[in-house]
C-alpha cells in the first residue's frame, strides 16, 4: 500500500468517527445531568445524513438535497466522497461539501475538514487552517476533534506546541469515552508531561481505554501488571491483558506475551506457546521478539535444537540493531555453532553491540583485543573495552568470566583436558558463555577422553539426565566407572545406585555394596556421605555373611592398591 493509500484509510476511518460521535452526542439525554454535560450541544440540530440507498436514483436526489443548501445533507456528501461510498473517491469534492456543511456549524463537517487539512487530502496540507476547523468542533463537544486538536497542540503544528493544553483537551475527549484520548492521558501521566507522573493515574486511563479495545492501551496495562507499578504487580492479569492486545495483531504484546508462557508467569509455561507467539511478533519484524525464537532454537526449547535457525533469527535482530541478538550472533561465530567459526565476524558483532553499551559485548571485546581473537592484540583496548563495562557497575566479574572461557578455548583446543573440562563446567553454568548444556557435555567429552576424572563424573550425569546428550543409563554408567575406578568417590556412589536399582547395569547388591562401601569411605560432603554409609548398610541385609565378607575384603584390597585406607 502506497503513502497516500494508508492516509486516505486514516482520513476514511477519522470522517467516520467523527459522524458516528456526532450522532451520539445528538441523541437526548438520558439525564439531567446528561442535560448539562450535552447543552453546548443543544442549539446544533443538523448533523451528517446519508442517501436511503446508495442506487443512481437515490443518490442523484439527494445531490438535488445538498445543492438547496441542506447541512446534514452536505456533510453526508462530503463523507461519501472521502470514502468513496455510491460515488467515486474523490478528496477534492469530499473537501468541498464538508467546508459547505462545516460553515453552517456542522461538527463532524468541521471536523472531517480539519482532518483534510491536517493531511493535505483535497486541500495543500495547512496545520493551521486543521487547529481552526479542529477548535470550532471541539469547542461544540466533538471528543475526536479535541483528540485532534490536543494532537497538533502535542506537536506544535499549526499551533505553539504546549503539553498543557494538549493534556486540556485529551482530558476532555477522555472525560466523554474517546477511548484514544484516555490512552494518551494516560501515557502523559505516565510520562509526567505537563501533569504530575502518576502510574496510578496512567492505569486508571489505560483500563478505560483497554476496556474499550485500544491495543496500546492493553499491552501498557499488562506491562503495569508486569512491573508492579501504578497497580499490584500481577502476572496474570498482565498475561491476560498481553493476550488481547496479542490477538489483536500488536507484535509488542505478542512478543511479552510469549515471554510469559517461556518463563510461566501467570500461565502455565509452555514453550511451544512461546514459539507461537514469538513467531507472530518476528514475522512483523519485531526484533524482540526475533532474538527470544532464536534463543528458543538455541537451547532447543519448544522445538528441537537447531544452531542454523537460531543464527538466522539472531541475524534478522542483529540487522535491527538489537544489542542482545548481536551479541548472540557473536557468540555462535565465536562458537561455531550454526555458522563457520569465524572469529573476526565474532569481534564485528560484538563491537556492534558493544558501542550500544552491552556490558557483556564489551567484556567479550576486551577479551578479543587481549587474546588477539579476530581483531589485533592490543592491552590498551582491552583495557579500554573492560572499563567500559566496568563502568557500568558489576561487570569486572563477568569480563573476568569472558576472559577465562577465551583462555580455556584456546587451550582446550589445542587439547588441554583441564581447560576442555572447565570450559564444559562454563556452558553447563552460562558463565562466559551462553548456557548451552550440548557445548558442555562436547567439551567434557574432549577431557573424558584425556581420562580426566571430573570430565568422566560430568559426562556419565549428562547421559543419566539427558542433558545436552540423549539420556542412555548405560553409557551413565560406563563414565562413572571411568571415573569410580580413579578414586572420584561422587562417581562410586552413583555407580553403587545405579547397581542398586538395577538402571543401566543389572541390578546386582554385592557390586552396589562394594561401590558405596568405597564412597562412604571417600571424599564426600556430609549429605552424601551418610547416603553412601545408610545405602551400605541396608544393601548388607541382602546379602549373605560369605558375601559380604568377599566385598569388605574387596574393598579393602582396592584401597590399598590405591593407597588409600579408610581410617
Amino acid at each position: 500500500m502506497n503513502s497516500r493509500s494508508c492516509r486516505r484509510l486514516i482520513v476514511s476511518a477519522l470522517l467516520i468517527t467523527a459522524s458516528y460521535a456526532w450522532a451520539q452526542r445528538s441523541a437526548p439525554p438520558a439525564s439531567d445531568e446528561k442535560q448539562e454535560q450535552t447543552a453546548p450541544l443543544s442549539t446544533l440540530t443538523a448533523h451528517c445524513s446519508f442517501p436511503p440507498a446508495f442506487d443512481q436514483k437515490s443518490i442523484a436526489a439527494f445531490k438535488q438535497q445538498t445543492a438547496s443548501g441542506d447541512a446534514a445533507a452536505q456533510c453526508g456528501l462530503g463523507l461519501m466522497y472521502a470514502q468513496g461510498k455510491g460515488v467515486p473517491q474523490d478528496d477534492t469534492q469530499a473537501a468541498f461539501w464538508l467546508r459547505k456543511a462545516a460553515e453552517q456549524g456542522v461538527a463532524p463537517a468541521q471536523v472531517g475538514l480539519g482532518v483534510l487539512y491536517r493531511f493535505g487530502q483535497g486541500v495543500p496540507q495547512d496545520c493551521a487552517q486543521a487547529a481552526a476547523w479542529y477548535r470550532k468542533a471541539a469547542e461544540q463537544g466533538l471528543a475526536p476533534a479535541q483528540v485532534g486538536l490536543g494532537d497538533l497542540y502535542n506537536i506544535g503544528c499549526g499551533v505553539p506546541r504546549d503539553d498543557a493544553q494538549a493534556a486540556a483537551w485529551y482530558r476532555k475527549a477522555a472525560e466523554q469515552g474517546d477511548a484514544e484520548a484516555q490512552y494518551t492521558l494516560g501515557y502523559l501521566y505516565y510520562e509526567g508531561r505537563n501533569v504530575p507522573q502518576d502510574s496510578t493515574q496512567a492505569a486508571a486511563w489505560w483500563r478505560k481505554a483497554a476496556e474499550q479495545g485500544n491495543i496500546e492501551a492493553q499491552y501498557r496495562l499488562g506491562l503495569l501488571y508486569h512491573k508492579g507499578d501504578g497497580v499490584p504487580q500481577d502476572h496474570t492479569q498482565a498475561a491476560a491483558w498481553w493476550r488481547k492486545a496479542a490477538e489483536q495483531g500488536n507484535a509488542h504484546a505478542q512478543t511479552e506475551f510469549g515471554f510469559s508462557y517461556a518463563l510461566g508467569h501467570g500461565v502455565s509455561q509452555d514453550y511451544a506457546q512461546a514459539l507461537l507467539w514469538y513467531g507472530k511478533a518476528a514475522e512483523q519484524g519485531d526484533a524482540g521478539a526475533q532474538d527470544e525464537l532464536g534463543y528458543l532454537y538455541y537451547a532447543g526449547l519448544g522445538v528441537p535444537q537447531d544452531y542454523m535457525q537460531a543464527a538466522a533469527w539472531f541475524r534478522r535482530a542483529a540487522e535491527q540493531e538489537d544489542d542482545d541478538a548481536q551479541m548472540a550472533l557473536g557468540s555462535l561465530y565465536n562458537d561455531g555453532l550454526g555458522v563457520r567459526q569465524d572469529y573476526v565476524q565474532a569481534a564485528l558483532w560484538f563491537r556492534k553491540a558493544a558501542a550500544q553499551g552491552n556490558a557483556e559485548a564489551q567484556c567479550a571485546m576486551g577479551t578479543a583485543y587481549q587474546l588477539g581473537m579476530g581483531v589485533p592484540q592490543n592491552h590498551t583496548q582491552a583495557a579500554l573495552w573492560w572499563r567500559k563495562a566496568a563502568e557500568q557497575g558489576g561487570a569486572k566479574a563477568q569480563c573476568d568470566l569472558y576472559m577465562q572461557a577465551a583462555r580455556y578455548r584456546k587451550a582446550g583446543e589445542q587439547g588441554d583436558a583441564k581447560a576442555q573440562y572447565n570450559l564444559g563446567d562454563m556452558y553447563h553454568d552460562g558463565q562466559g558463555v551462553l548456557q548451552n548444556d550440548t557445548q558442555a557435555a562436547f567439551w567434557w567429552r574432549k577431557a573424558a577422553e584425556h581420562s580426566f576424572t571430573l570430565a568422566e563424573a560430568n559426562l556419565g550425569t549428562a547421559y543419566a539426565t539427558g542433558q545436552g546428550v540423549p539420556q542412555d543409563y548405560a553409557l551413565a554408567v560406563f563414565w562413572w566407572r571411568k571415573a569410580a575406578e580413579q578414586g572420584y568417590a561422587e562417581a562410586q556412589l552413583k555407580l553403587g545406585i545405579s547397581y542398586k536399582k538395577g538402571r543401566g547395569v543389572p541390578q546386582n547388591y554385592a557390586e552396589a555394596y562394594f561401590w558405596y562401601d568405597l564412597a562412604a569411605a571417600g571424599k564426600l560432603d556430609a549429605p552424601n556421605s551418610q547416603v553412601a554409609a545408610e545405602d551400605r548398610d541396608e544393601i548388607a541385609s541382602h546379602l549373605t555373611p560369605a558375601d559380604l565378607s568377599r566385598e569388605q575384603q574387596r574393598a579393602r584390597k582396592w584401597f590399598e592398591a590405591h593407597q588409600a585406607k579408610p581410617q
